[in-house]
């Protein structure tokens, strides 16, 4: 028998993957294009980008954050420049 506990830890482990993944959340969870800006930097270099949209699913969730290399918010994309260079 499998325990809920390890379900979950595997569930979690694209998380522990993404290069966003050491980020404080208000930078991943802001609507704010200026914070968001060094979570976006590092979707540049993420290995698991597209899987976090379709996991996140953020148009369907109404998800507000960044998201695929994408800022989201109430589900819809906003529009920000290129995000270019390393953390500041």
């Amino acid at each position: 028998m499998t325990s809920n506990f390890s379900r979950h830890d595997d569930e979690l482990d694209w998380r522990r993957s993404a290069a966003c993944a050491t980020l404080p959340a208000r930078f991943v969870f802001t609507r704010n294009p200026a914070d968001a800006a060094r979570t976006l930097r590092a979707c540049n270099i993420c290995p698991i980008r597209q899987e976090c949209e379709a996991i996140v699913d953020p148009a369907h969730t109404w998800f507000d954050g960044v998201s695929g290399g994408r800022l989201w918010r109430n589900g819809r994309e906003v529009r920000v420049r290129a995000v270019e260079g390393g953390a500041r």
